[in-house]
Formats: C-alpha cells, sequence, structure tokens
C-alpha cells in the first residue's frame, strides 16, 4: 500500500525531479559540445589547411635575397621571434648614418673613394670640394660595377695608367671607404643580381681594408624624363635595389650614406635643379650637396674635432 503524501511533500518531490532532469540535460549537453569541440579541432588540424599568418609570410625565405645574417640588434630579441630579420628589408631612414657636427675636412686624409661614373665626380671637382688639400685617393671609373672588382686579376685605369685596386687599397690601409656603386649594374641586371654581386665585394673590401668604416652610398635617383627613356632605371627598380642595399649595410655592419633621399625630388626623381643634362649625373651644385652631406654624416669618433 502506497504511503499517503502530504501536498508539501508532493511539491517538494516534484521540485527534486525537475532539479535531477535539468542537472542530466545540462551533463549531456556539456558531453555533446565537448564531443562537438574535438571532431571540428581535428578536421582543422588534419584537413583544413592553415592560412598564413603575417608573421609566417614575414618568416619565409625570399629565395631571390641572399641570407647572409644571423640577426640585427636594432630589434629587441622579442621581435626577432616574430619577424625574421635575414628576410626583411628595412626602409631606408632605419638604417642611415646618423647626422653629427662637421668634421674638418683632414677627415678624408685617410679615406679611398671607389665606384662608378657618379663618385668619380669627387675626383673632377676636388679643387671645387677643398678635396684637393686632403689625402684621399680615388678608384672611379666610368661603368664600374661590384662585378668589375671582382674579376681574376683585375686592373682598373683611373687616370694614370691601370692599377690593381686591391693591392692600392691594401698599401693605402684606409680608415674610410666611401663606395659608390649600382646604377650601371642596373643596366645590366636585376635588384637582386645586383646585391648578390655587392655581397662579394664587400666581404673582399673588408678583407683588404681591415681598419677602415666602409660608407656604402645608396644608388642616386635620376631625372623623370630618364627614368621614362629607360625603364631598368625605373623608381621602382632603383627604390626596391636601395632597399636591399640598406639590408646589406645592416647585415654586414656597413655604414648607409642614404643620397637618395637627400637628392630626390617630392616625386622620387632627381632635383631638376642639380641634375645634369643625361638626367643621371649630377652638376658641380649637387656634388657640392653630396659632399656637404658626407661632412654632416659620419660615424661617431671621439678624436674628431666636430665644428
Amino acid at each position: 500500500m502506497a504511503k499517503f503524501k502530504t501536498p508539501e511533500e508532493i511539491k517538494k518531490h516534484k521540485v527534486q525531479q525537475r532539479r535531477r532532469k535539468a542537472l542530466m540535460y545540462s551533463f549531456m549537453a556539456l558531453f555533446v559540445f565537448s564531443v562537438a569541440f574535438l571532431i571540428v579541432q581535428s578536421v582543422e588540424h588534419f584537413i583544413i589547411p592553415k592560412e598564413p599568418r603575417q608573421t609566417d609570410l614575414l618568416q619565409k625565405p625570399n629565395k631571390n635575397i641572399t641570407k647572409q645574417s644571423e640577426s640585427w640588434n636594432g630589434f629587441d630579441d622579442e621581435v626577432q621571434k616574430t619577424i625574421n630579420l635575414d628576410y626583411y628589408l628595412p626602409e631606408l631612414a632605419m638604417v642611415q648614418v646618423a647626422e653629427n657636427g662637421r668634421v674638418p675636412i683632414n677627415y678624408f686624409d685617410d679615406a679611398i673613394f671607389v665606384g662608378d661614373s657618379l663618385a668619380d665626380g669627387f675626383k673632377v671637382y676636388a679643387g671645387n670640394l677643398n678635396l684637393a688639400e686632403t689625402g684621399a685617393i680615388y678608384i672611379t671609373k666610368p661603368s664600374l660595377s661590384p662585378k668589375s672588382f671582382l674579376q681574376p686579376g683585375v686592373q682598373i685605369d683611373v687616370g694614370a695608367g691601370p692599377i690593381d685596386p686591391w693591392a692600392t687599397i691594401q698599401q693605402r690601409n684606409p680608415k674610410k671607404v666611401y663606395v659608390t656603386l649600382g646604377t650601371n649594374a642596373l643596366m645590366a641586371m636585376s635588384p637582386e643580381e645586383l646585391i648578390d654581386s655587392y655581397y662579394p665585394f664587400i666581404k673582399k673590401l673588408k678583407e683588404n681594408a681591415p681598419q677602415a668604416i666602409i660608407y656604402v652610398t645608396t644608388i642616386t635617383p635620376v631625372a623623370a624624363f630618364k627614368s621614362s627613356k629607360e625603364p631598368r632605371l625605373s623608381y621602382e627598380r632603383i627604390y626596391q635595389s636601395n632597399k636591399l642595399i640598406a639590408k646589406m649595410c645592416r647585415d654586414e655592419g656597413l655604414s648607409l650614406i642614404n643620397l637618395y633621399d637627400v637628392l630626390k625630388s617630392d616625386s622620387g626623381y632627381l632635383r631638376e635643379d642639380i641634375s645634369y643634362s643625361d638626367g643621371i649625373h649630377l652638376t658641380p651644385e649637387g656634388y657640392g650637396e653630396w659632399f656637404n652631406y658626407l661632412t654632416t654624416h659620419t660615424v661617431y669618433d671621439p678624436n674628431v674635432a666636430y665644428a
């Protein structure tokens, strides 16, 4: 015989049943959700290919750029974990030599200028620039490129007959070397091919001038009309080459002379007021601006009497 229950007991019993059902449904829902989550995760992991993250894209090697270094102290360790700096192309301003006080003219007594026809202008206008008063020497000639210096038994006629450039650099043992190369090379190769020839040139230069500060000049802009006539000297190719040169300076501990930003107009082309008629070379006033930049952008030396 069933036990008699009061209305209060019946009501309490029903409440307990509802609670038990709610708890049971909660456990069932949690179980179903957990199973579904595991299934989704398994499908994403084993079947659906992952979208590359931005950091993955930065870390993906560019086969067209030569890998040269393991790290760069310009970023802290946390950033280096995110960005693979071997393939990161810096902006020119991130690498360029900072402005210091003006150095005296004797700063260039132990300097060598190396390069193409643009660098040759320093020899041509040495008297105008007061460089003739210094002991600076010039291994400069039109049409030179980094590859020119890497030929077996290379001899370069710099005005007084052929010389061995590497033997000359060794004998001189310079404390500063100013390198200006690239414009001629771009006429024959891509920016990536240019930089691939630049690295071994720099390596050999370091071997032959171990005590020198190596200043590397960016490729100078060309006039707008020259760029339109000669696609190999387009704004895009010159700018890309300069970013690769900036990366090389960062990798190799070189000092970047950012002449590109000094000589360009707002549109990115060589300024008309300092452009020679061919749209590539500079007027005497242009060399004056160039040399003025060199005297105020040097690696700091506590032994130099800055003005």
